[in-house]
């Protein structure tokens, strides 16, 4: 009986049965040992191209499957590249095989928002935010304005959690038909000292590519801290460092404009603070606009508010943002009346939701 073996190499290994392989994708690993050096094992490429004829000239013929590591014999002797994608599953690299290197350096940790459903309406209050977005709009509609001296350009959201800072910056992308990069500041963080300096360098490096384009950088404060505070990560140093570069205009950043957020602006840097312009703080609502933003949302509820006396929960509720009214009055009471089959929802759900959120918040004092 004939019997055909099979290759099951843990490093890749040489056989002319093999099938051709389509595209493989290479992530750097690093040497086997090291000898004191604390540097980062990433590699990246100028040209993917070029990157490709340099892995097919050596690894040609070699049989891979996922998880196999290759090791570099032309310019880095033994520098391991591990296979994260082989297709088909264990083949063969030929001439034509696409080989791509996936550096960690070179992921792109912005979320370019393209199309966001929230509007100006959508977001009661903070007007003067909106004055500033309408800025904003009108100065990327006009290349001559936008490339002026007196374009924006670092502007800070700041205040309490809760009260609209992200909400303003989708409904910003809504207006503008310009590239807009939404991201946390905490995936800036790299696992490696450098890689957060060079996360700054490509998001600032893509929106001028994009230009004009406007990147939000939410919870900035996670990044930003004091200089006293900087020394808790080794890598935050040079990443604010980097940060201030690019807000400087170091490089030229003609056609972008930087929207910082932070709940805690007093724990920012002073260098960060100094580089922006304006300063925006978002306030609680007041009475009547917490008045707006309950009938806001109780007008979009499936079930629908029967005899409601609106202004007794506007009265317990100073000091609430938006976001504690939606979750915490609004959803609690439509979830109350789901689980109870009710057809309408009436005062006694949202005074239970109501007495719920204060024990919360009584008990979160006093474990505090």
């Amino acid at each position: 009986m004939e019997h055909k073996s099979q290759i099951k190499p843990k490093s890749g290994s040489f056989t002319k049965t093999a099938l051709k392989m389509d595209r493989l994708v290479l992530s750097p690993v690093g040497y086997p040992l090291k000898a004191g050096d604390e540097a980062s094992p990433f590699l990246s490429t100028d040209d993917p191209s070029l990157f490709q004829h340099y892995a097919r000239s050596q690894w040609i013929g070699l049989v891979v499957k996922k998880g196999n590591f290759l090791f570099d014999s032309l310019i880095f002797p033994d520098y391991a590249f591990r296979a994260i994608v082989v297709e088909p599953k264990e083949s063969q690299i030929t001439k034509n095989t696409q080989i791509i290197l996936h550096s960690e350096q070179s992921i792109d940790p912005t979320n370019k928002v393209s199309q966001q459903q929230t509007i100006f309406s959508d977001i009661i209050g903070q007007e003067k935010a909106k004055e500033k977005c309408q800025i904003v709009g009108k100065f990327l509609r006009n290349v001559d304005l936008m490339n002026s001296p007196w374009a924006p350009k670092n502007i800070l959201f700041w205040g309490p959690p809760g009260n609209g800072k992200t909400m303003m910056a989708k409904a910003l992308s809504n207006k503008i038909k310009s590239p807009m990069f939404l991201i946390k500041a905490s995936d800036l963080l790299g696992i490696y000292v450098g890689d957060g300096a060079r996360k700054i360098k490509n998001l600032f490096s893509e929106a001028r590519r994009s230009a004009p384009a406007v990147i939000f950088i939410d919870e900035l404060d996670s990044i930003a801290l004091k200089r006293n505070f900087q020394s808790i990560r080794g890598d935050v140093v040079e990443l604010v460092s980097a940060l201030l570069g690019e807000m400087d205009g170091i490089d030229t950043n003609q056609g972008i404009i930087t929207i910082g957020s932070t709940n805690q602006p007093k724990i920012l840097d002073s260098a960060i603070l100094s580089r922006f312009e304006d300063l925006i703080e978002f306030k609680y609502p007041t009475s009547s606009e917490r008045q707006n933003i309950l009938d806001l949302y109780a007008k979009s509820s499936p079930i629908p508010f029967h005899d409601i006396s609106w202004d007794l929960i506007v009265r317990q509720t100073a000091n609430w943002s938006g976001r504690d009214l939606k979750e915490r009055i609004i959803k609690s009471a439509i979830h109350y009346a789901v689980l109870y089959h009710r057809d309408s929802i009436t005062m006694k759900e949202l005074n239970d939701s109501l007495q719920k959120a204060k024990v919360f918040d009584e008990n979160l004092t006093y474990y505090s």
